[in-house]
């Protein structure tokens, strides 16, 4: 009997382990540090151009491995924070460097250059939506 005792709490405690990281893993994805760079509809431009650099990198303003593209205009580059990376691969969102774009976004400055929160890409007749209309991401 003592027996079965510690075999089954060996196996709530280690079912309890797995529950706590997955829920800590979720907490993480699902609360990014947007908060930091709220998306302010006062803002909000809308820019074309080309794509002169894609890049993921570990993001301040998703909190997570953010895909970002830069986008060269008639004025300087501006980097765009897209979504977490997770989410244009479940969505099969593919970007080329190259490729003409409209995007719809929220200035903000980052590392000291001009940046934007994108709400919104337009690749040719394909717009992929990132942001709901208050500016809150969809991720």
């Amino acid at each position: 009997m003592r027996t079965l005792r510690l075999i089954s709490t060996a196996v709530l405690l280690t079912w309890l382990a797995a529950v706590s990281s997955i829920v800590l893993a979720q907490h993480r994805i699902s609360s990014p540090s947007h908060e930091a760079y709220p998306y302010d509809e006062t803002q909000q431009v809308t820019i074309e151009g080309k794509i002169t650099e894609l890049s993921d990198f570990k993001c301040p303003v998703t909190g997570t491995q953010g895909s970002h593209i830069t986008v060269k205009g008639s004025g300087d580059p501006v980097q765009v924070h897209l979504a977490p990376v997770e989410f244009l691969k479940e969505y099969e969102i593919v970007l080329h460097n190259g490729d003409s774009v409209k995007v719809v976004g929220s200035k903000f400055t980052y590392e000291g250059k001009p940046a934007l929160l994108a709400k919104t890409v337009t690749v040719g007749s394909e717009t992929f939506t990132f942001r709901d209309p208050k500016g809150k991401p969809i991720w």
